[in-house]
């Protein structure tokens, strides 16, 4: 779990349709998606094929969908502040709409800097969502920017903390989106993806205007990982501050399935596949029970296969999370 993966930087520039995003308070610092080894899909796979691995034969973007995002989309990549504490995000929407669209928070997997979103995760998951008529905007979460042994992490504010602090990255989102004249902050929805789902449910908790979540093989109940094995807790006690002092409290704040009635009554969608080999199937099974309980509007789509990753159902889940933030961020305008 400790793997890493380097997020790509690209250099400072604007969209020609981009909003300046150096006129908001919070952000200090800028960069267009598309641009460098990004400019072009040649200069990508250019790029990429100085890496012996890489298979264009099994590359999953054409130029046909790079143009037609490039062409369509803004996106680009920032820097803000949060307690004083520099954090990477990224904002993707339709480059020529008028008027303010309904904003989508997406909160990425993983941990520390593994699972940042690159730009063929924006490809893959982000952008398609953004063309079809909404704001995405996401934080990578708090890192020092150092690739760091296990024994040398330390939860001290600095560094993501698996539900802690990193929360804050998320919600300091909102002031931006407010300042974002193309994104309407009275709908807003957070989609997330495995630790992600744990991810949107503290946000959500925290900001109870939130008027839509969607999770995707989504953690719900952090408390099962507490004897999972012995990587898993070194990893959580790494994570999480003062961890073997106040495990059970710690743990349960991260678990949605403990609180669902703080939750706010904005329908919940969650998608999940039964042979899920990263996170148990049983998590959304009992997030859908414990959201039953509290009385909140939910929906809950199942996959007998598939996997953590649900890649063979990409299309699918896709047109499940389109048509559930229409629903529920669209149709519905206050």
């Amino acid at each position: 779990m400790w793997n890493i993966l380097i997020g790509i930087l690209v250099v400072l520039s604007f969209n020609a349709h981009s909003e300046k995003l150096d006129k908001i308070t919070e952000i200090t610092a800028s960069s267009d998606c598309f641009r460098g080894s990004f400019a072009t899909y040649d200069k990508w796979i250019s790029m990429l094929s100085k890496s012996p691995s890489f298979s264009k034969e099994r590359f999953p973007f054409t130029k046909t969908q790079f143009d037609h995002f490039n062409a369509r989309l803004a996106c680009q990549t920032f820097i803000y502040e949060v307690d004083g504490v520099a954090v990477d995000g990224y904002v993707i929407y339709p480059s020529e709409s008028e008027g303010s669209l309904p904003t989508i928070i997406y909160n990425r997997g993983g941990n520390t800097n593994y699972g940042r979103v690159i730009f063929g995760k924006m490809m893959f998951d982000l952008m398609p969502l953004a063309d079809k008529g909404f704001v995405v905007i996401g934080s990578q979460y708090r890192w020092s920017g150092k690739d760091k042994k296990a024994e040398e992490f330390i939860a001290d504010g600095t560094e993501d903390q698996f539900g802690g602090v990193d929360v804050q990255d998320v919600l300091a989102l909102i002031p931006i989106i407010k300042q974002l004249k193309i994104a309407d902050s009275e709908r807003i929805g957070v989609y997330g993806a495995s630790r992600g789902g744990m991810q949107s449910f503290l946000v959500a908790k925290a900001h109870q205007d939130i008027k839509a979540i969607a999770v995707v093989s989504g953690i719900s109940d952090v408390t099962t990982f507490k004897n999972r094995n012995e990587d898993t807790a070194f990893l959580l006690s790494k994570l999480i501050p003062d961890y073997y002092n106040n495990v059970d409290e710690a743990l349960k704040y991260r678990s949605a399935v403990q609180w669902a009635d703080s939750l706010p009554d904005a329908p919940t969608l969650l998608i999940h596949a039964k042979d899920d080999e990263r996170v148990a199937f049983s998590q959304s099974v009992n997030m859908a029970a414990a959201l039953e309980k509290a009385g909140k509007p939910y929906k809950f789509i199942k996959y007998e296969t598939g996997g953590h990753d649900l890649s063979s159902h990409h299309e699918e889940v896709l047109d499940e999370i389109v048509s559930w933030f229409k629903s529920n961020l669209t149709e519905h305008k206050m």
